[in-house]
């Protein structure tokens, strides 16, 4: 193995520049992993605008490579497996505290040390977060796994049923996802809001019924008359950020005792009146990454939903840049007048 691989830094001011680095550390029961494919996500940009000082570690979780070294005893996998990686939880997991005992692996208590993401030539994490790929999914599905997983999370976290009508707020990266899932679990109707003509669109490819703008009670309308009046069963808030309307916007298109789920990670404090939930018995979920439930992991389903062929959410990728050409990657992620939905990193 080299001592040395290339990585991408943020150097503090939002610009990424490829360095010379140390491999990343073999902790106890790491694999070795290299990069092949790796996603930029919106938290990938959140954490550019508000970093004020140097990477000393490359970021970039949502990650596909090939196995290089497994540590001595492992049985699932074998060296030159394709995987998704599970870079948060189940990846540094320490599979001994409550909730690694019981599959939640966000919320262990004593993590592996971050070692570094996707920006570079190569990962260590554990086995328990590297899920083997089929041979039917190529490197731009593989690194979608991560994204896809995140709604498929918040829709099982939430316990959607076929039938539901789902609202999602937002048609990115996350939006897009959660179309994509809670169509193929059977919602009966999925309502979307989008803020860009080209999201639009995707979120129509992706299986929304309605697709609205994102001003003026007009997704929540769409979400009542979809329900007989009464408003969705399930809506999604997947816009986060420094906004909080989108929030307001799936609490008002939500029936009474249907469930909005805070999905998108919204960054600023907010203001929110939590007497009409209350009267209406509007359970207000949160939720965060990945984990399993009902003994499958959600990197399990999410898998088997971009194997099957029926979900087209590689459409996305709109653009594609090498590892040394990172940089422009962030910009087209940025402007969105470039069309840009899911910008990859390859390798």
């Amino acid at each position: 193995m080299p001592e040395k691989m290339k990585a991408a830094l943020d150097d503090g001011t939002g610009n990424y520049r490829l360095h010379e680095i140390s491999m990343p550390k073999m902790f106890g029961g790491a694999a070795l992993i290299k990069v092949k494919q790796t996603g930029i996500c919106g938290s990938d940009l959140h954490m550019t605008n508000s970093r004020a000082e140097a990477q000393t570690l490359p970021s970039g979780h949502e990650v596909a490579g090939e196995i290089v070294e497994l540590p001595a005893g492992e049985k699932r996998l074998r060296v030159g497996d394709r995987v998704a990686l599970e870079t948060i939880g189940a990846g540094r997991a320490c599979m001994r505290c409550h909730y690694c005992r019981f599959g939640q692996y966000r919320h262990c208590q004593d993590l592996a040390p971050d070692t570094g993401g996707g920006f570079a030539e190569y990962m260590t994490r554990t086995p328990t977060g590297l899920f083997k790929l089929p041979d039917s999914i190529d490197w731009v599905d593989g690194a979608l796994v991560e994204p896809m997983a995140v709604s498929v999370h918040a829709l099982r976290y939430a316990g959607m049923k076929p039938g539901d009508v789902v609202g999602v707020t937002g048609a990115a990266t996350i939006g897009l996802s959660a179309i994509a899932s809670a169509h193929a679990f059977g919602a009966k109707k999925v309502i979307a809001s989008a803020k860009y003509p080209h999201q639009r669109a995707a979120a129509a490819k992706m299986g929304a019924d309605v697709v609205t703008g994102v001003d003026g009670g007009e997704f929540e309308d769409a979400c009542r008359a979809a329900s007989g009046g009464l408003g969705a069963d399930i809506v999604l808030e997947s816009v986060g950020g420094h906004q909080t309307a989108a929030l307001h916007q799936a609490i008002r298109a939500t029936r009474p005792q249907g469930k909005v789920v805070n999905l998108g990670g919204i960054k600023v404090p907010m203001e929110i009146d939590l007497f009409d939930p209350l009267l209406r018995e509007i359970a207000v979920i949160s939720v965060s990454c990945y984990d399993v439930i009902d003994g499958i992991h959600d990197y399990e389903v999410a898998i088997d939903l971009l194997a099957s062929g029926n979900v087209p959410y590689r459409e996305i990728v709109t653009h594609q840049y090498s590892l040394d050409d990172i940089q422009s990657g962030f910009a087209t992620a940025y402007d969105k007048n470039s069309g840009s939905i899911k910008v990859h990193i390859t390798h």
